[in-house]
């Protein structure tokens, strides 16, 4: 009977010194060692995207190994459940190391780290080479000298020995042979002045993206119930629904196992053969390939070759984690994301023949760009009722209503809770100061504006996209800096703006959000309200361990930078820092072309309005894109039955899209077979063989991971093996 009464009181908590313990393991081991992983190692990314590997092999390891082995030592001592109790994780306080760990996953790759660094210092590597940008003086007249580390490579006369180290050793490395150098030893006195100007506006994007996803949870969580199919799997780590059980209720279903021993078994064959290729065959040398196919369409219809996205229709690959997701999604979403690449491929073949050229990628851009615009005001209509309560809560314009015991669900729902009236005020501060901190440092306070309206526009609707679809390799493959210029115009941004928004805007901010913070808070409460955890406490936490992330992915990522140079991660060092800038360089040139530069230069923001000049082409793919989002939306809500979702115009033609489809494709198949034939009961009855399909492949990743560090460990060196089995 004591048993009982302590196993009820811990599982009805979710923070002890256990959880937090595993909690902040999770965080050290994400966001102090991924980077080293990708850039030094060089092997499969440690995070990946929504579905991170590194986080889901931890997650398994808790509880298989953890957990598991309390209840295996629990049934050889027969003392049932007495060292479970004591030591292995409850239900709640699973979840909350899984929170906590996911939260963690956003700064050391794409998230953040992979370009911060490199976006800041390498375009003083490649200036000597670049003769546009020195014609134009854009790092020295129009960023400001502050955002960099000293001494500032613009000035006339530099300390050529600080200059050497600080710039010249992040170019080169500052690690002698494999002996790397202490954080201690580093330049990171020339660091403290930028990190006052960054690190302020890195927390409060932070602290934006968590706040907006607080805000909207109860309203796509409760009143739109959304199928967030990646907690549905994600969750089944934490779920412990049996009596006394502390191991999850997934690792003792069978039909999980049946999905995961099948999957791991096939992968780990290919990771071996890469090892020992004379002792294991490949899996293509005595099976048909499974995980892809290649069909020479355009041999036969080489009117395919006038598609954007052509490689995708002929060459295909499987993963099993987007075929397992799928079967968790709604049906006409699966199908939509299935059917993406091949919609994409005959629009733009019929716009080829209408207009003789290939779809321009900028009008392509400004399309999704308007689809996001278009959708984020169907979200705004859809909730107007809820967030007009919220906000009138948190402007004090209404009390809290005492809803009685036995009132309808209905009023009780309509009711703002706590945790969103918090996130509200904390997004208005939060943003307030964004603004005028960034308004600073690009120059120009309206542009600020403008620009951080799209770019939080732009991650709340990747985190809608997130949450309906599950798909956990994510990009919305449009930038806000670029629809601010096609729809605008160079000039009406001015000189110093557009500076500073092709550099940071896409380089720091929006460079890749295939790993952006609020898809994981998106995961993590809805997690939180699953397993019933109080939510404001879990906004504090998920705040702070978002900060904390912050704090230990920058010394990380710094460390091995430093060391090891960021030309090991070739793309990061190379294409943006010198993409963006040449951007900026051309249009510098078309504005003096025009006789609009000095104009633009002297006015003030306002006045630059009346210089919008943006391009029609890009505008009128902007309008498009509106509109389609919009026609599909009143179409599902006139008619139940219609099975193409909008979303289909936020994915099409971005690189995620091309490469899941088909699994997608596959998977709302399945799923259709499954519910025709047997109906709703067999359907969650056969989730667990999906989770057991996508926890075969990360855990083969997760092994990979595992070896990748073991054989550095071991030998000092990179493993020569280089597989992936997600996309890159």
């Amino acid at each position: 009977m004591e048993t009982d009464v302590g196993f009820r009181a811990k599982s009805n908590r979710f923070l002890s010194l256990r959880s937090l313990i595993f909690g902040l393991l999770g965080v050290f081991f994400i966001a102090g060692t991924a980077r080293f992983h990708d850039m030094v190692l060089q092997g499969t990314y440690i995070v990946g995207n929504q579905l991170p590997a590194g986080a889901f092999f931890y997650f398994f390891l808790i509880g298989l190994g953890w957990n598991g082995f309390w209840n295996l030592l629990d049934r050889i001592l027969r003392k049932r459940h007495r060292l479970a109790d004591l030591f292995a994780l409850s239900s709640k306080e699973m979840a909350f190391v899984i929170i906590v760990t996911l939260v963690s996953c956003w700064t050391p790759t794409s998230g953040m780290f992979r370009y911060f660094f490199t976006q800041i210092m390498m375009p003083w590597y490649y200036l000597p080479n670049q003769h546009n940008w020195e014609i134009h003086s854009l790092l020295t007249e129009y960023l400001r000298p502050e955002l960099f580390p000293t001494p500032w490579p613009g000035a006339e006369n530099i300390d050529t020995r600080a200059y050497e180290q600080v710039y010249r050793g992040f170019f080169t490395g500052l690690a002698t042979g494999r002996e790397a150098i202490s954080i201690l030893e580093m330049p990171l006195r020339a660091w403290v002045q930028p990190m006052l100007i960054w690190g302020p506006i890195l927390t409060l994007f932070a602290l934006v993206l968590t706040s907006i996803q607080f805000l909207v949870h109860r309203q796509w969580a409760s009143h739109e119930q959304l199928a967030y199919p990646i907690v549905q799997v994600t969750g089944q780590f934490a779920r412990m629904t049996s009596g006394h059980h502390t191991l999850p209720d997934i690792f003792r279903n069978r039909l999980f196992w049946w999905g995961v021993i099948p999957v791991f078994t096939l992968l780990f064959i290919e990771y071996l053969s890469k090892w020992y290729p004379e002792a294991v065959p490949s899996l293509s040398s005595f099976l048909p390939n499974i995980k892809g196919g290649w069909l020479p369409m355009t041999n036969h219809i080489p009117i395919l070759k006038k598609s954007v996205n052509y490689w995708s229709i002929q060459g295909w690959a499987i993963y099993f984690t987007f075929v397992g997701i799928a079967y968790f999604v709604s049906s006409e979403i699966s199908l939509t994301v299935g059917l993406s690449c091949i919609l994409m491929t005959v629009f733009s073949i019929l716009f080829y023949q209408v207009n003789g050229i290939l779809l321009p990628w900028s009008a392509h851009e400004c399309m999704r760009g308007g689809a996001y615009f278009g959708y984020s005001l169907i979200l705004l209509y859809t909730g107007r009722t809820y967030y007009r309560a919220v906000l009138a809560r948190a402007f004090y314009l209404r009390r809290k209503r005492r809803v009685p015991a036995g009132d309808d669900e209905t009023e009780t729902l309509a009711e703002p809770d706590d945790v969103s009236v918090l996130a509200a005020r904390t997004l208005l501060v939060a943003f307030v100061c964004f603004v005028c901190l960034l308004s600073w440092m690009c120059q120009s306070w309206l542009m600020a504006i403008f620009y951080s309206l799209l770019l939080f526009l732009l991650y709340t609707v990747l985190s809608r996209i997130l949450c309906e679809s599950g798909i956990p390799f994510l990009a919305p493959a449009w930038q806000p800096t670029n629809i601010l210029l096609y729809l605008l115009g160079p000039a009406a941004i001015g000189p110093h703006a557009l500076t500073f928004f092709c550099w940071a805007g896409n380089g720091i901010f929006t460079p890749d959000p295939r790993e952006s913070l609020i898809g994981y808070v998106a995961n993590g409460v809805k997690l939180a309200d699953d397993n019933r955890l109080n939510l404001k406490k879990i906004f504090v936490w998920i705040c702070g361990i978002a900060i904390l992330a912050l704090i230990i992915g920058w010394f990380a990522a710094f460390w091995s930078t430093y060391n090891y140079s960021p030309m090991n991660d070739g793309y990061a060092a190379g294409s943006p820092p010198r993409a963006e800038l040449n951007q900026a360089a051309r249009f510098f040139s078309d504005m003096k072309a025009a006789n609009t530069f000095e104009t633009s230069l002297a006015t003030n923001p306002v006045e630059r309005l009346g210089m919008i000049a943006g391009s029609s082409l890009q505008q009128h793919f902007f309008l498009y894109g509106f509109l389609a989002v919009l026609a599909v939306s009143l179409l599902r809500f006139r008619f139940a039955g219609f099975p193409i979702h909008p979303i289909l115009f936020l994915i099409w033609g971005s690189y995620p899209s091309n490469c899941a489809w088909a699994s997608f494709l596959i998977g709302w198949f399945i799923k259709q077979l499954v519910v025709r034939f047997g109906g709703g009961g067999v359907y969650q009855k056969c989730k667990p063989l999906f989770v057991g399909l996508i926890a075969g492949e990360i855990l083969v990743i997760g092994i990979t991971i595992a070896m990748d560090f073991a054989y550095y460990l071991a030998t000092g060196s990179q493993s020569p093996v280089r597989i992936w089995f997600m996309p890159g």
